[in-house]
């Protein structure tokens, strides 16, 4: 979760807003932890998936830090916000707001953030059963988890009046008003999400990088402007190959731009890198319609092998 900007509260408000986010972190994770596992197939990068949803008490602003780590009971550095329910945490017995101590026998020590804990547990071998260790009210408890393998993808609410969603090729980050926007909705954040997914899967962010495409300001203009809308169109049409492959219905995603697009895009307009969003919810339309029917799953378009040429 990327807190560090939520504002003090009063103190009758603070556990609240502190409830209102791990709620966030948990359905966005819960979501992507379903594509995931369900895309492991399509994705180059594999990891052992756990269904614990970290946080780190530095993740909170020095105005709301000692609330924060009063309600979450963080006993160390990096705490278990939640966990996704059925997932390997979940059946192993570890709870939300447990602290953690160690994975696979390495110790949480008190320079290790969020990103270095979730690395850890990235680094576990998908095939073997993983110890870790919690601390819950003072008392260690080692478990042993038996993890799924699944796409290495984190996701992190980002505490914002955005309603903007983006990844860097391994962290998915979705603005906090994005997630209200669609109060929730599982079907709509599966919407969000994989398409975000769908630019890890594609290997869109590396990719673009070694095609020197520019992001900042001059990301609209000339080759940059034209690849990073090709990467955008793409991650639309395999969106809704990856929610059919996790069970989500893809025609919610026809429904989702039909429904927000007004809010969320700026009619392809100057400083756009996608179509206007009527136009995405065609292409979308006929991306669902490409699905055939009795495909087995996972499904894996064999257009998806592009991502393995440079993009030019």
């Amino acid at each position: 979760m990327a807190a560090g900007r939520l504002s003090a509260t009063a103190p009758d408000d603070q556990s609240a807003s502190l409830e209102g986010l791990r709620a966030a972190d948990v359905a966005v994770g819960s979501v992507l932890y379903r594509l995931a596992v369900a895309n492991d197939e399509l994705c180059l990068k594999r990891a052992a998936l756990t269904g614990l949803v970290l946080h780190s008490s530095n993740d909170y602003a020095d105005s709301i830090r000692a609330a924060a780590i009063r309600h979450f009971d963080f006993e160390s550095p990096i705490g278990i916000e939640g966990v996704i329910p059925g997932s390997p945490a979940a059946v192993a017995g570890i709870q939300s707001d447990d602290s953690l101590i160690s994975v696979g026998g390495r110790p949480i020590s008190a320079s290790t953030d969020r990103a270095d804990a979730l690395a850890m547990l990235d680094a576990a071998d998908p095939r073997q059963p993983l110890a870790i260790t919690v601390k819950r009210h003072g008392q260690l408890l080692s478990v042993t988890l038996r993890p799924i393998e699944g796409c290495v993808a984190h996701v992190e609410v980002d505490v914002s009046d955005g309603l903007n969603a983006g990844t860097d090729g391994e962290t998915i980050q979705v603005d906090s008003a994005l997630v209200n926007l669609v109060g929730g909705n599982v079907q709509d954040l599966a919407v969000i999400l994989s398409h975000e997914l769908s630019h890890i899967v594609l290997d869109h962010p590396h990719r673009l990088t070694a095609a020197h495409v520019d992001r900042g300001f001059f990301r609209i203009f000339g080759k940059s402007g034209r690849l990073i809308k090709e990467t955008e169109n793409q991650a639309d049409r395999l969106s809704v190959t990856l929610m059919a492959n996790a069970g989500y219905d893809p025609q919610e995603a026809v429904h989702y731009w039909r429904t927000f697009g007004p809010r969320l895009n700026d009619g392809g307009g100057l400083g756009s890198v996608h179509l206007p969003w009527q136009q995405r919810a065609d292409l979308i339309a006929a991306a669902v319609a490409a699905i055939p029917a009795d495909a087995a799953k996972p499904i894996v378009p064999r257009w998806i092998e592009s991502r393995k040429q440079p993009l030019r």
